[in-house]
């Protein structure tokens, strides 16, 4: 076979196979690009799979009860609203739909990567992804992981340990989750009841109001492979219902709060159970949705609340804006951000340019430009849908290709 043929076959397929470069920060604590202070050295590793990952995520989303030394201690939450549950202390869950999706726009599923900056990192090993803002890992974690802190979490696994750091930024959730008003009748095992509670993880801001009007007022549904103007919680919620396949998690059609209901601030009082099928539009309804991740074996997970663990104590303060300045800080710098995806028309599904990472502080946080079927940290993303199996056929499809246009050209 004819080597240069098989050459400009191989160049051929990576053209069609590699549609972005991933994007790989790693600002380690001994970079001389290191500006931000951050404290952690980066760790070598390799990344989860995406079965390894599913893993992760189920088994943060049951919390530190089911995940004990696999992660950091997160207080109890509160359940019920009085609607008709009453409200009491129950340990911390996620549903598991939220925190995917959520790590999706803030990392691609990113643990570990071969950094492509700063320059005195670029070309090394698999490490720890760090932005330029010291968000550590697939959850971007940055409150703590500068040098002088001391947080309650053991920083050294949150840089090594790809479950751990997603355990540790369930911390930041199950605040906002505490510091917000209700959905519903609260219940932490319904994904649509965390719609405040999501809004609040970027900022309880006007920019995340969705009576801005600079929203679109007849926006749908937000797909992430079409990108637009959203707020935060529904750029999560819809990347929820537009999942980066079937492999990832299974489209769950949420619904949303009516925009009558939201206010007009920064922070919405309490909210009536959602029902709308999309931002804007009440006039088709939806049901909601229990997270798949839990069962009847998980305590509380029932709108009864039988099976309750913990007493009557109030976990749920009735705060209608949360005394957090670095949350409402957010909403400057959130305004700053550029989502990659917005009027793209067709740009890659995830992620857009970051929100700061579970520290919730004002920053553009991580954009991992990978494949969005691929988020292996891996310098060059594969295809979507096709992964390894679809560069190696792209590869000998090419090359045979070529070999047999030289049989039918040559004397």
């Amino acid at each position: 076979m004819n080597k240069p043929l098989v050459a400009a076959a191989f160049a051929a397929a990576c053209v069609v196979s590699v549609p972005a470069l991933a994007y790989c920060p790693c600002y380690t604590a001994s970079s001389s690009y290191n500006t931000y202070n951050c404290g952690v050295e980066a760790v070598t590793g390799t990344n989860p799979t995406l079965a390894e990952w599913n893993d992760i995520f189920d088994l943060v989303s049951k919390g530190p009860s089911v995940w004990g030394s696999a992660g950091p201690s997160v207080s109890d939450i509160g359940q019920g609203c009085g609607k008709p549950e009453a409200l009491h202390n129950v340990a911390a869950k996620f549903p598991c739909e939220l925190l995917k999706a959520i790590a999706m726009a803030e990392s691609g599923w990113t643990q570990f990567c071969a950094p492509d900056q700063p320059a005195d990192q670029a070309g090394k090993s698999s490490r720890t992804i760090i932005s330029f803002d010291c968000g550590y890992g697939v959850g971007q974690v940055t409150s703590g992981m500068h040098a002088g802190e001391t947080p309650s979490f053991d920083t050294q696994r949150v840089a090594s340990d790809a479950t751990y750091n997603m355990a540790t930024g369930t911390q930041i959730l199950a605040s906002k989750w505490k510091a917000t008003n209700c959905v519903g009748d609260n219940q932490p095992s319904i994904v649509e009841d965390w719609y405040t509670a999501t809004w609040a993880y970027n900022g309880l801001a006007w920019s995340n109001n969705p009576n801005n009007p600079n929203l679109d007022p007849n926006r749908g549904v937000y797909d992430p492979s079409v990108g637009g103007s959203y707020t935060y919680q529904e750029k999560v919620f819809g990347r929820i219902e537009n999942p980066p396949g079937a492999s990832y998690w299974t489209s769950v059609a949420l619904a949303y709060p009516d925009r009558a209901d939201c206010g007009s601030g920064g922070a919405p009082p309490d909210l009536p159970e959602p029902s709308c099928a999309s931002p804007t539009d009440c006039a088709h309804q939806r049901s909601t949705h229990v997270s798949s991740c839990f069962d009847q074996s998980m305590p509380d997970a029932g709108p009864d609340g039988s099976g309750a663990t913990g007493g009557t104590g109030g976990a749920q303060p009735d705060a209608a804006v949360e005394p957090d300045a670095t949350v409402n800080s957010d909403a400057a710098g959130e305004a700053s951000l550029t989502d990659a995806s917005a009027g793209s028309g067709g740009a890659p599904a995830w992620p857009e340019a970051g929100t700061g990472g579970w520290s919730n502080e004002a920053g553009p946080g991580i954009a991992a430009w990978q494949s969005q079927s691929q988020p292996s940290g891996c310098a060059c993303g594969l295809a979507s849908g096709g992964g390894r199996t679809s560069l190696m056929s792209s590869i000998a499809l090419l090359a045979l290709v070529a070999v047999r246009r030289r049989r039918r050209t040559t004397p």
